[in-house]
């Protein structure tokens, strides 16, 4: 693995090149700058973290119960190891802060997994460097996934899983590959994987399993059969490996989607008109944080979460953990946003474009695009149900691009398309490349942690 890394890293133009390593050193700043307490509900992780490995948390125990174990486990197994050499005496090390950056470093290798197998999804897809170089630029520009990937939580995983699985089941449909018995145990492992990262995960797995029918539709009748009772087979047999845990949720506590809160009956009136519609136009682009005109709207808070630090639990530092308040950088935070619109509206476009488009693609980009769609489908379905059944009026708080990170990572591959065949008009691409380029740099400085020195 690490040599196919090592040579997809050594085709990227120049320029890439740069870009990944640039990511590469903010994100190990990052580990070792940010504590990862800080993070949504961070001692909450920590308690579980602290319950594992031998135990499963109760609600008594942490607000996070309702979370799947799989993330918790390494850096439980450390905290463990680390706990009886200080119980004996051979160190004096602060095993919070061990586990923590060990664990952040794992998910940054985690991260640098995802960035392979997007590249390899991107060769997949066309043979055209302008769209594979611009589609990496607009996920590397995204500043959630800096914010996300140094926190001990679940999504990392989520995202780690459900790229791998598109990967393996892509790498096998655009060649028509003889499926073999590796192929049943690697999909059946990360299925299972997928489920007992985050619930998210979950929301991830219908629009996988509905490979089935493109297969059927744009690959050839014997291929199709073989690649059904794979993804069938696979999907039986992950279920008891994650479906335990939501057993045990739904003894335990009356619901496999049990939450540190009471749920109301499913009901749009549950939240105001000002939650689906309001856009806050009057902060979104000059105050993106907590305090002002976004509280509990869901489109403006998800933006100025993927964008910058609604919350402040990675930028603005509201005077947490013994740092001093920094609120002069929310003005650069509502210039970000404010950039931000023109990689959204290539998002927006591109989606647009795919069904204007459709009949050009080939079987293989119509397949993948395809499932892409459909996952971000089922994805913003299961997260809108949640927010719903789960309102918190004065804050929002569920309210959290980190909660679909994977929805949002596979929008890079649409803001892009209309370049995935060679554009008569050049120039156009080079605006918009150069536009977008700028911007990433930008946006470096919302990649990094202000948390430096801080500790609870």
């Amino acid at each position: 693995m690490h040599r196919n890394f090592l040579d997809e890293f050594r085709k990227q133009d120049t320029h890439i090149k740069l870009i990944i390593v640039v990511i590469l050193l903010i994100m190990i700043f990052n580990v070792f700058s940010y504590y990862h307490e800080f993070g949504y509900d961070g001692q909450d992780h920590k308690w579980y973290i602290e319950v594992l490995p031998l135990d499963l948390p109760t609600q008594n125990d942490t607000k996070e119960f309702f979370s799947p174990p799989l993330p918790y486990l390494f850096p439980s197994i450390i905290d463990s190891i680390c706990d009886k050499l200080v119980e004996a005496n051979l160190t004096s090390v602060n095993c919070s802060i061990l586990y923590g950056n060990i664990s952040q470093l794992f998910q940054l290798f985690m991260f640098l997994i995802i960035l392979f197998c997007y590249i390899k999804i991107l060769n997949l897809l066309s043979e055209n460097k302008n769209y594979k170089n611009l589609t990496l630029i607009l996920l590397l520009l995204i500043p959630v996934n800096y914010k996300t990937f140094v926190m001990l939580r679940g999504e990392p995983y989520v995202s780690f899983f459900f790229f791998l699985i598109l990967y393996l089941l892509f790498s096998i449909i655009s060649i028509e590959k003889e499926i073999n018995k590796a192929d049943y145990i690697f999909l059946t492992l990360l299925m299972g994987g997928l489920g007992l990262s985050r619930q998210w995960g979950l929301l991830l797995l219908p629009g996988i399993f509905l490979t089935i029918f493109l297969v059927r539709k744009y690959k050839a009748k014997e291929f199709s059969k073989k690649y059904t009772r794979l993804v069938f087979s696979s999907a039986i047999f992950s279920f008891p490996l994650y479906f335990w845990f939501y057993t045990h949720l739904f003894l335990n506590y009356g619901s496999i989607t049990a939450f540190n809160r009471e749920p109301l009956p499913f009901n749009f009136s549950n939240q105001s008109n000002s939650f689906y519609f309001d856009l806050a136009l009057a902060d979104i682009f000059t105050r993106p944080i907590r305090g002002f005109s976004l509280e509990n709207k869901l489109l403006p808070i998800l933006y100025s979460e993927t964008w910058g630090d609604y919350f402040g639990y990675f930028l603005i530092t509201h005077a947490k953990g013994g740092l001093e308040a920094n609120y002069e950088l929310v003005p650069y935070l509502g210039r970000v946003n404010l950039l931000a619109t023109i990689p959204t509206s290539l998002f927006i476009l591109g989606i647009i474009y795919f069904f204007a488009k459709f009949k050009n693609l080939n079987a293989n980009q119509k397949i993948i695009y395809s499932t892409f769609l459909l996952c971000i489908s089922f994805m913003w379905i299961g997260y809108l149900w949640f927010v719903i059944k789960y309102p918190n009026y004065s804050k929002g708080d569920t309210i959290k691009a980190t909660f679909i990170l994977q929805l949002i990572q596979l929008l890079p591959f649409f803001g892009s398309i209309f370049s995935i065949h060679n554009l008569k008009n050049k120039w156009l691409f080079n605006l918009i490349y150069s536009v977008i380029f700028l911007i990433f740099i930008y946006n470096i400085p919302a990649m990094i942690s202000r948390y430096l020195g801080g500790y609870t």
